[in-house]
């Protein structure tokens, strides 16, 4: 009995033990989950904010395409369209209607037709880009002469225009910015098939920030507008300071005496349209060239980062080739005009200023307009080569990048060296550049030739008379 007793004391107790450890072991177990739980729901929020923090402080990375797309139609595409379509620039896409096509084609002729209606009007007033109006100096090469022969009481000349100053003065000039506007047409309109598009797409889908490509399109534009606003500043100065008909033909100046100020707001309207072309055909050029070099820029991070693959990367320069080819081949056959133009007027205006403007028969403002003038035509003529330089920089400094992933060991320690040479020697062979008349640029080069004009133009201070500022 005291045996059956004992062992039922010792199961009881046994069973008690069991219950308490097992107690223990769940209270310890829920602890351990709770401690688990919190640590996961902490990870999770620590790792919701740096996400968040992530998409904050590089929007558009993560966001999908069709979005990024519509982002990029809505904010760049079309307000960059809009602006060529000022000018009839627009390029004609395959969803087009043929109604528009049609309008586009129109618009295009139309100013075309005005274009050459300017170029006339220009002639008969004898309004010039490198100096203003013609009557302001004596073109006599023997000398200045009397004061009633430069600028008479009526502010006319008594000479008349040489075959050289018409062909060199009115018609190569205008030719030069007629095949500016007319080769920018064939390119929008004929040769573009939508590589426009195609190149601001690839560029927003490879950017980690849109927002500031956008921000770089509308600086663009507003270098532009103020380079315009300048250009027409100084032909409205020049012709309000015009103090006589502008009409300098006498059988036509007497019909045309009652119609002076239609003719003289006819100018400035035919001038403005003239230099609206030539920016809106250059800040093309500028937009396309920051584009491409934000393409490669944007590639070369990636493929540094390992955040892209060789092979991808290697498709992705091809595509890249493809569109700066297009670039070279055919946007930069308008501005090729167009920088012909500027440097020829910049040119000439030097010249006519060291040589044959006088600062005892003009007034002083005259001269002050007229090196602003210059400076401004030297500006436009020059800008071009600096961003295809840029252009070029990038060009060179990707030929590096598979020497700089070759020496990486933390970012590409898994790849084979057999992918690692190939892109290696991928990345050498690359031979691409920015070319202006079929020649690349480049920025050594493009120094050394403003140094030679540079100590050109002192030269001709230091050697010629300087009459233009006075005397002491």
């Amino acid at each position: 009995m005291n045996a059956t007793t004992e062992a039922t004391t010792a199961s009881a107790e046994e069973a008690h033990t069991t219950t308490v450890t097992a107690t223990a072991t769940a209270t310890t177990t829920e602890t351990q989950l709770s401690d688990s739980l919190s640590l996961l729901l902490s990870s999770r929020a620590t790792s919701a904010a740096s996400s968040w923090l992530h998409e904050l402080a590089q929007p558009g990375e993560h966001e999908p395409t069709s979005a990024l797309l519509n982002y990029c139609k809505r904010k760049f595409l079309r307000p960059y369209v809009v602006i060529l379509t000022v000018v009839g620039l627009n390029p004609i896409s395959t969803d087009m209607s043929n109604v528009s096509a049609c309008c586009s084609y129109i618009q295009a002729l139309v100013i075309l037709c005005v274009l050459l209606m300017g170029y006339v009007l220009r002639y008969l007033c004898g309004y010039r880009g490198d100096r203003g109006f013609s009557s302001y100096r004596d073109i006599r090469p023997g000398g200045y002469g009397n004061a009633t022969d430069v600028c008479d009481s009526s502010g006319g000349s008594k000479t008349s225009n040489t075959i050289g100053e018409l062909l060199f003065g009115y018609v190569v000039p205008s030719v030069l910015n007629l095949l500016s506007f007319v080769s920018a047409v064939l390119v929008c309109k004929v040769i573009e098939h939508e590589q426009l598009q195609n190149l601001i797409e690839r560029v927003f889908l490879l950017s980690a920030k849109p927002k500031r490509l956008c921000r770089m399109l509308w600086f663009y534009l507003g270098v532009a507008l103020t380079l315009l606003l300048l250009l027409f500043a100084y032909a409205c100065c020049v012709v309000i300071m015009q103090p006589a008909q502008i009409i300098k033909v006498a059988w036509l100046a007497e019909k045309l005496r009652n119609w002076e100020l239609c003719l003289r707001i006819g100018l400035l309207c035919t001038i403005l349209l003239q230099d609206l072309v030539e920016i809106i055909i250059l800040s093309s050029y500028y937009i396309e060239c920051y584009l491409l070099r934000v393409h490669l820029e944007t590639l070369s991070h990636k493929l540094l980062m390992h955040s892209i693959d060789s092979l991808d990367w290697m498709r992705e320069i091809l595509e890249f080739r493809k569109l700066l080819e297009r670039v070279n081949q055919h946007v930069s056959i308008p501005v090729c005009f167009l920088i012909v133009m500027n440097l020829a007027y910049a040119f000439a205006g030097l010249v006519y200023l060291f040589k044959d403007f006088d600062f005892h028969y003009c007034a002083l403002k005259l001269v002050l307009l007229n090196i602003a003038n210059v400076m401004l035509w030297l500006f436009l003529g020059l800008l071009p080569f600096f961003v295809a330089g840029s252009v070029t920089r990038v060009c060179q400094n990707a030929q590096a990048n598979g020497h700089q992933i070759r020496v990486r060991p933390f970012v590409y320690h898994n790849t084979s060296a057999e992918d690692l040479n190939s892109t290696l020697l991928f990345a050498s062979s690359l031979d691409m550049s920015a070319k202006l008349f079929r020649m690349p640029i480049q920025s050594n080069y493009l120094c050394f030739a403003i140094l030679v004009v540079t100590i050109v133009v002192l030269t001709l201070g230091m050697c010629l008379n300087l009459s233009a500022l006075g005397k002491f």
